[in-house]
Parts: C-alpha cells; sequence; structure tokens
C-alpha cells in the first residue's frame, strides 16, 4: 500500500514536469529557457510582478545567459527564487552583469511570501557604506530583512501587496 502511494506521487509529480516542459516549449517567450523549474516559475512570477509595477519585461531565450533573465530596454533584470524547501535559505552568487535583482521567496504552499527588488545603484549605495560586503553577494533570504541588503537599501514586498501572481 505504503509504496502504491509513493509510486502514484512519483508518476504525478514527472506528469506535471512533462506538462511545465511542454507548456514551456510552446511559449518560451513566457516560460522557457531555464532548466530548472522553480528557476522556470520564478521567472514567470517575475515577468507578471514588473509587468504590475509599469515594466516591460521580455525573457532571454538562451538558458545560460549570464547575470540576467529578463531584459526591458537597458533594464536588466537577475531573478532568484529560493523556496521554503531550502531549510538554509541559501542560493548561488550574485554575479554582474545586471542592474536589477530579483529575490522572490516563494513559501510553503509556493505563493510568493516575499519579493525584493533592489537596483545596481542601490547595491551600489549598499557596497559605498558597507565597504566589507561583497559585490557579488551569495542570495540569501536574510537579504529579505530589514537590515538586510534588500531590506535596507532596495524594496521588499510582502505577500499581501503582491497578491496572487500566478492567478
Amino acid at each position: 500500500m505504503t509504496d502504491t502511494i509513493i509510486q502514484n506521487a512519483i508518476e504525478n509529480y514527472l506528469d506535471a514536469r512533462a506538462e511545465i516542459l511542454e507548456v514551456g516549449h510552446k511559449y518560451p517567450e513566457r516560460f522557457g529557457g531555464n532548466d530548472n523549474i522553480i528557476g522556470r516559475i520564478g521567472e514567470f512570477i517575475a515577468l507578471r510582478f514588473l509587468e504590475n509595477l509599469g515594466q516591460n519585461p521580455e525573457k532571454i531565450l538562451c538558458s545560460s545567459n549570464p547575470g540576467y533573465d529578463l531584459v526591458d530596454d537597458d533594464i536588466q533584470t537577475q531573478v532568484k527564487v529560493i523556496t521554503s524547501e531550502n531549510k538554509k535559505g541559501r542560493n548561488v552568487r550574485l554575479k554582474k552583469p545586471w542592474n536589477q535583482f530579483l529575490l522572490i521567496e516563494l513559501g510553503n504552499n509556493y505563493q510568493p511570501e516575499r519579493i525584493g527588488l533592489l537596483t545596481e545603484t542601490q547595491h551600489q549605495i549598499a557596497i559605498d557604506e558597507n565597504p566589507a560586503w561583497s559585490l557579488t553577494p551569495i542570495v540569501k533570504l536574510t537579504m529579505l530583512q530589514p537590515n538586510g541588503l534588500i531590506g535596507r537599501y532596495g524594496k521588499v514586498f510582502h505577500q499581501e501587496s503582491i497578491g496572487r501572481v500566478l492567478t
């Protein structure tokens, strides 16, 4: 009985994954490119979020573009997602070229809990005021805290103000 439940869960997961890849292949300009499913979901959330802020981002269709995932004229947005599954709340280093950074925290229900937005100018101010801080910091959820990089120098949007960007 237990193995049947596990097998069903695995099959459902693989079916959903296949569907996501198929949708990404059909609509690459909105949901393709990234070889990481959570990354694709994050980039889609970022598209919708930035569009709601009045920007017009477009996905970079190359899956290995270094430094940014979305572009809107001269705005190059790097998107990082950290889910509640990530117990350490850490990701990879934030590397250039980017001039806008979006950090998305997905909670237990896989909806955005917080979205942090930081510009290159704000990052430079942070570095100027805190010389010990890295130019290429490790992306962490602590960045979204009031004393964190984004909390202090950028803007953090909480679930109440984000709404359901996936609806």
